[in-house]
């Protein structure tokens, strides 16, 4: 006799449950979780992911590796470079190559990592959260050029996805003003050779510490550091049609990211919008906000729906803005974040960092579900906190 729908899915929460268990014993006991990038928030701080890259890169570096990483790093993206029919691709000297963070090039502009040997100079800016600033490759490109001669080296652009840079960032240059490279494909190949050179001068400490930066960088693209548990999960869910079948069932349900949004969007933007009838929710750049206008709206207050995205943007004139008065609004932003301002072009602008407050801790597997939990059972004390920050920062002249 065929058993209830109901009746597979119970057993096969069970026993999914028990492997998470297990595992999650041997990971308390033997430590093998703790990870100090992950307590950092490494992943969504790209200043600092710049430096540890950077780092890794140096010969000069302090893991004392010599220059082997960066050698790998460069037969990793090397054949990515443009191949000149009468210049071949350009040669680095790997021993003699100076790496630096934050080069400041001109207008004060910053490219996150270069590094040079005296006659071919590598600039890569790093985007993680951040958006681009426009004509930023243009300018990176252009200033690239001066620096290499006859040497043709692009703009390395490295996002999470390997996306191209926004046509306001590239500004016209072409293609081969820049080379998009990825966090998923390319860094994570060159930390794993890395990682796999293993040779009595790797010492216990580095090889530890790109095991837990490999961990980190799966982490934030989307790929699982659990593969042994995720496999032992996968053979009960597809020992027979049944167990699929539940599986296929408790997925569907499951999408506690998209009821938070619901919420969010639904009932959340209308508690807020009795406050601030001119606020709307707006789904822009990936991210899915309540925009809420300040101060006549002379400027605006975004807060995404999963609370990892606050930012506050300018909307008036140049010769109108009050910087005083927005020095005093990012200050408000970071008492109400715990975190600094992070700002580019808007007064505050914090990405991928925050969590809802009383959520901090909360596993990460777990998050949007408790999520979705504030948003249904507290709606009106969600949006009060939103009304707090605008009608606080209202307050500031």
């Amino acid at each position: 006799m065929e058993q209830p729908l109901e009746t597979d899915a119970a057993r096969l929460l069970d026993g999914v449950t028990g492997i998470i268990k297990r595992y999650e014993a041997q990971w308390q006991k033997t430590g093998e979780k703790y990870n100090l990038f992950k307590v950092a928030g490494i992943a969504h701080k790209e200043v600092i992911m710049c430096r540890v890259l950077a780092d890794l890169m140096n010969p000069q570096g302090t893991h004392g590796q010599g220059s082997r990483f960066l050698r790998l790093f460069w037969e990793t993206i090397a054949p990515k470079l443009p191949d000149r029919p009468t210049a071949g691709r350009p040669a680095l000297d790997i021993e003699h190559t100076r790496v630096t963070t934050e080069y400041v090039i001109d207008e004060n502009r910053r490219i996150d990592i270069t590094f040079e040997d005296g006659k071919v100079f590598v600039p890569i800016e790093v985007k993680i959260w951040a958006g681009d600033q426009p004509k930023q490759i243009a300018d990176y490109f252009a200033f690239a050029k001066t620096k290499n001669g006859n040497n043709h080296i692009p703009v390395l652009y490295l996002t999470v996805d390997g996306h191209e840079p926004s046509d306001a960032s590239k500004a016209g240059i072409g293609k081969d003003g820049y080379v998009p490279l990825s966090f998923r494909n390319d860094i994570l190949v060159w930390l794993e050779a890395c990682a796999r050179e293993n040779t009595a001068e790797t010492t216990v400490p580095v090889r530890e510490n790109l095991r837990q930066l490999i961990a980190v960088v799966k982490s934030l693209c989307g790929k699982s550091e659990d593969a042994e548990m995720e496999d032992a999960i996968f053979k009960l869910v597809t020992k027979d049609d049944d167990s699929v079948r539940a599986a296929l069932a408790i997925s569907g349900a499951m999408d506690f990211g998209n009821r938070a949004l619901d919420a969010f969007k639904g009932p959340i933007t209308t508690l807020v919008q009795k406050a601030f009838p001119d606020a709307v929710y707006t789904p822009a750049d990936g991210w899915y906000m309540i925009q809420v206008p300040i101060n006549n709206g002379n400027y605006l207050l975004d807060v995404n729906y999963d609370w990892k995205s606050f930012d506050v943007e300018v909307c008036v004139e140049e010769k109108e803005r009050n910087r005083q008065a927005e020095e005093r609004m990012a200050k408000e932003m970071a008492a109400r974040t715990n975190h600094q301002n992070e700002a580019g072009d808007h007064i505050f602008a914090l990405y991928g960092t925050n969590r809802y407050p009383g959520l901090e801790t909360v596993d990460e597997a777990l998050y949007f579900y408790r999520l979705w939990k504030e948003y249904t059972e507290r709606p009106q004390e969600v949006a009060n906190r939103i009304i707090g920050i605008a009608k606080a920062l209202e307050s500031v002249h």
